[in-house]
């Protein structure tokens, strides 16, 4: 299920000046960490460097960071998420570990949000059970969170690639419905969402 919500690619834009410098990221037993919490803003550490933050009536997750493999192909992941208790807003920053260059999202549109660069996949629906959430490590990550994602949850997803292909930002949109009929698509509350969170080029952490 890593397209749901993982995948892993895409996230922001305006120019870093806000006058704060992300604290360093701490890294697990893995050596690395591509995101880094200060204060209410997330900011990514690889090749694609942005500043997240979301309006104050949002909760930031502190950022978790894993290795798994989708596809037989091995990822470095680190994630968190802007949280509200009927949605949920994540930032997947993600590194293929083997080089192989498959975060590739040109077959998606490309997209004016959250900045330019990014691309996007239509806005799907999944209903979601108990059991079908804690078979997924990123589902249970979430309702540990505050957010759960039991029963009609719309989706809306960005992605946003390193030049060879092996860095990538996700940012997801999720929120829950009646149900996953096209009439009752949340595009206003998908809407609310976009306008909430705001993304920035980050100062180049070799200057």
């Amino acid at each position: 299920m890593r397209h749901l919500i993982t995948a892993a690619a895409a996230t922001i834009a305006t120019a870093f000046s806000i006058g704060l410098i992300a604290a360093p990221a701490s890294a697990d037993d893995d050596g690395f960490a591509y995101l880094s919490r200060t204060g209410e803003q997330l900011q990514t550490h690889h090749s694609l460097q942005y500043v997240f933050s979301a309006d104050a009536d949002w909760r930031v997750a502190e950022p978790l960071h894993r290795t798994a493999r989708f596809n037989d192909v091995p990822w470095q992941i680190s994630l968190s998420a802007f949280v509200q208790t009927d949605r949920v807003m994540t930032v997947f920053a993600e590194h293929v570990a083997d080089m192989s260059g498959v975060a590739n999202y040109t077959h998606y549109p490309v997209s004016d949000w959250p900045v330019a660069g990014f691309r996007s996949r239509p806005a799907y629906c999944l209903e979601l059970d108990q059991a079908e959430v804690d078979e997924e490590h990123d589902f249970r990550w979430l309702e540990a969170q505050g957010f759960s994602p039991v029963g009609a949850i719309w989706f809306a997803q960005y992605f946003l690639s390193g030049n060879d292909f092996n860095d990538e930002i996700v940012v997801s949109l999720l929120i829950r419905a009646p149900s996953c009929d096209d009439a009752d698509q949340p595009s206003a509350g998908l809407a609310e969402m976009r306008a909430a969170l705001r993304v920035s080029a980050a100062a180049s952490e070799a200057e």
